[in-house]
């Protein structure tokens, strides 16, 4: 399994563009279903109008027999045709606002035999000129009720009555082209409003990480020089009367000064972290040839391999210049060969590579080690964690070494790759551009 961390943008900007986004999705989603609601309202409030007037048309009677209007100059503003059918469909009454239209009205109601009221809405489709065959400007929507009814010879039929709604669709269409401007227009709005409220939200947030930042800062600063006064404490002490201790108090002596030289080393680290966290630590990029560096910082390891009896092994070419912060890179390599070293068993072994690509040049350390669990890489670089806690704590480890890699790599516009199989070992490869 392979894990790969990319350079990251500040948490605040991030968790600001979150809450811009969140806000705005929120006031469009308010504004769409008001829409909607808006929408559903106004149909329904125009169905049902139509659907009174036309129910009142199908009843509407005249010395008991049923009241034909007379449409012939009513144009598109009152209803479209009135037909007193047989059941068989043939008209027995009729009248309509454009007599030309008469058999194009038939084709709506052909084959429908309501067995009580019923309404439809249906498309009159009446090719241009009354010979293309396709729809044109004529195209109308009608809203279209029926009912049976009992004829003067008692026999069966049908009325049917329409009414031209068109002109309510045009309505709609310009109603959701309103919506739709008032939406592109709420969208900005929106934006801005979100983005402001999301600054104000992080106002508080960002005070109290600020004040966390300074408060990590100051009591790393302060611890500095107790714990400096008590190394040297201890050095005056195993000077003067070393020679007069007894094995236990040579024990407690020696485990004295690995613990504050730990919590030496985890200070500096918080005090780094810190300022790295302000944006207070300046790096000086320069040229340099990285191999003759990179023999030199792993000879530091050698003794400390020695006494675990790990082969320490490097693979580099002749030569490599680079551009970087020299210290910083020194640094990620001390951090990266003593987290090997660490978890490498003894009679193990640790390989370091540098090779060079031609977009980028990479460090590889790797370990024959215990290997590193598939659910516990994905936070081996957060701050403070360790993936054997006890064994991390006997070997001198506060989660921080891989924090601090992590932010090196970063400032220096790199990747870090982490390739592990559990108790065959792992594989940390960093790779750094080689654009300027």
């Amino acid at each position: 399994m392979k894990i790969r961390l990319f350079k990251k943008g500040d948490v605040f900007v991030q968790t600001e563009r979150k809450l811009t986004i969140s806000y705005t999705w929120l006031m469009i989603l308010f504004l769409v279903l008001f829409s909607m609601i808006v929408s559903v309202f106004f149909v329904g409030m125009a169905y049902r109008e139509q659907r009174q007037t036309i129910r009142n048309t199908l009843y509407a009677t005249e010395n008991g027999k049923p009241l034909i209007p007379d449409l012939t100059n009513s144009g598109n503003e009152e209803l479209y045709f009135y037909y007193l059918t047989t059941t068989e469909g043939n008209v027995l009454e009729s009248s309509e606002a454009f007599t030309s239209d008469f058999s194009y009205n038939l084709e709506t109601i052909e084959k429908w035999q309501p067995q009580k009221d019923e309404f439809h809405l249906k498309w009159l489709s009446i090719p241009h000129n009354h010979h293309e065959g396709k729809k044109g400007d004529r195209d109308k929507l009608l809203f279209i009720g029926a009912r049976p009814t009992i004829l003067g010879d008692g026999q069966n039929g049908f009325i049917y009555v329409a009414k031209d709604v068109t002109f309510y669709v045009e309505v709609f269409q310009n109603l959701l082209v309103v919506l739709i401007c008032i939406l592109v227009l709420f969208c900005m709005i929106a934006v801005w409003l979100s983005l402001s409220m999301s600054k104000k939200a992080m106002i508080p947030i960002q005070h109290s990480y600020r004040q966390q930042q300074q408060f990590l800062a100051d009591v790393s600063h302060e611890l500095r020089t107790p714990l400096s006064i008590m190394n040297t404490s201890i050095d005056v002490i195993e000077m003067e009367n070393g020679n007069d201790f007894t094995p236990m108090t040579k024990e407690v002596v020696i485990d004295m000064k690995e613990e504050v030289e730990r919590m030496s080393r985890m200070v500096q680290h918080l005090l780094l972290l810190a300022r790295s966290d302000s944006g207070s630590v300046q790096f000086e990029m320069v040229l340099f040839d990285v191999v003759p560096r990179i023999r030199q910082w792993v000879q530091a390891f050698d003794a400390i391999a020695k006494q675990k009896e790990i082969v320490l092994d490097i693979h580099v070419p002749n030569a490599l210049v680079v551009k970087g912060d020299l210290e910083r890179i020194k640094q990620l390599v001390y951090i990266l060969l003593d987290n090997a070293i660490k978890y490498t068993p003894v009679k193990g072994r640790v390989d370091l590579f540098v090779t060079q690509q031609s977009k980028y040049w990479s460090i590889s350390v790797q370990d024959s080690g215990v290997g590193i669990p598939v659910d516990e890489r994905q936070r081996i670089f957060d701050r403070f964690y360790r993936v054997e806690k006890h064994r991390s704590r006997e070997e001198g480890s506060a989660g921080l070494g891989l924090s601090i890699a992590k932010w090196i790599v970063e400032a220096h516009q790199g990747t870090i790759e982490v390739e592990s199989v559990i108790n065959q070992g792992s594989t940390f490869t960093v790779k750094f551009s080689n654009e300027d």
